[in-house]
């Protein structure tokens, strides 16, 4: 075969794992990611901690299931009642906010950011990213690095 012809093959995809210090405790990316699967109703669909440009922050896009939102409003509220928008203001509103229960279990000395930004009814989900940052970083760089993230994604 000439060696124009010849096409090596791919190379095998490496442990995405991104380590990050927090408080002196070295924490895997995908430690957290077991966490939030194991013990919340998120489902991580990707790490994006590389994506945030930074040694010192994990970030993830996260996805909740429609029907886990309507079991917690139905007490609340008659979803029949809400059009359209405002179903989806309240299930991104609620989204978020159970989001924030992530935070038990993420390292100490770690601050969180949440930003939900889509409902996929191919899915059936609501879709989130989270980033998890030193609580020593400044409010307006954690947006910056969600408003990046929220790029990517969308």
């Amino acid at each position: 075969m000439p060696l124009a012809m010849w096409v090596a093959p791919k190379a095998k995809r490496r442990n995405e794992t991104m380590y990050v210090e927090f408080n002196s405790e070295v924490v895997g990316s995908d430690d957290i990611k077991n966490i939030i699967e194991k013990n919340t109703e998120f489902k991580v669909i990707k790490d994006m901690s590389k994506g945030s440009k930074r040694e010192d922050t994990l970030a993830f896009n996260l996805s909740v299931d429609i029907n886990t939102l309507n079991d917690l409003m139905e007490d609340e509220c008659d979803l029949s009642e809400l059009t359209e928008d405002e179903l989806f203001e309240e299930y991104l509103s609620l989204a978020e906010e159970i989001a924030m229960d992530i935070e038990e279990y993420v390292p100490e000395g770690a601050i969180m950011d949440i930003k939900a930004y889509k409902w996929d009814k191919s899915d059936n989900g609501i879709k989130l990213v989270i980033i998890i940052a030193p609580e020593d970083m400044y409010e307006v760089k954690l947006r910056d690095i969600m408003r990046r993230l929220i790029t990517q994604v969308e």
